[in-house]
């Protein structure tokens, strides 16, 4: 058979279900949910951060009296954020007393483990001297007196939103 320079239809054909498929594919995965731990003042989303399936996240803080590191670790399950274990170096106002499953002194700090305290949503206002961070995986941190006037108020809980829009935060 020569070639004439023109394709068969059924080229065409294959070549345009390949595409509809595709794009089919593309809509359903950008419109799928994705949940996350959102951060937001009363009436604005600041930080969305997608959810693997299991991951820590931490609100470091400088205690006001005692002028120490406090770390208080969280994990977001079942649509709560849950206060896994707080970590400091000294005993202070505010700080906690009891022990929970595990309490033990590693490095000169206190690790009091097992709290599971559910949280609907965390609400905290930034303090001046606090130097209020969120560590996420012990590898991005964030201060949010960088963004945020002190004494702002923050809202940190689980938010779903489509793959579409979770791309812009």
């Amino acid at each position: 058979m020569p070639v004439t320079g023109h394709l068969p239809l059924f080229y065409f054909e294959r070549g345009r279900s390949f595409v509809l498929l595709f794009v089919l594919i593309l809509s359903i995965f950008l419109v799928w949910p994705v949940k996350g731990l959102g951060i937001s003042t009363e009436d604005t989303l600041l930080f969305f951060f997608p959810r693997p399936e299991l991951y820590e996240f931490a609100i470091i803080y400088d205690h006001s009296v005692m002028k120490t590191e406090v770390k208080d670790v969280f994990t977001v399950e079942d649509g709560e954020i849950l206060l896994l274990r707080t970590e400091y170096e000294s005993f202070g106002a505010g700080l906690p007393t009891e022990a929970f499953k595990s309490f033990e002194q590693v490095d000169g700090r206190y690790i009091n483990d097992g709290i599971d305290q559910r949280l609907a949503e965390i609400r905290l206002r930034t303090g001046k001297t606090a130097n209020h961070r969120l560590v996420f995986n012990e590898a991005e941190t964030i201060y949010f007196n960088d963004f945020l006037e002190t004494g702002s108020l923050l809202i940190l809980e689980e938010k779903s939103m489509t793959t579409l829009k979770s791309l812009f935060y």
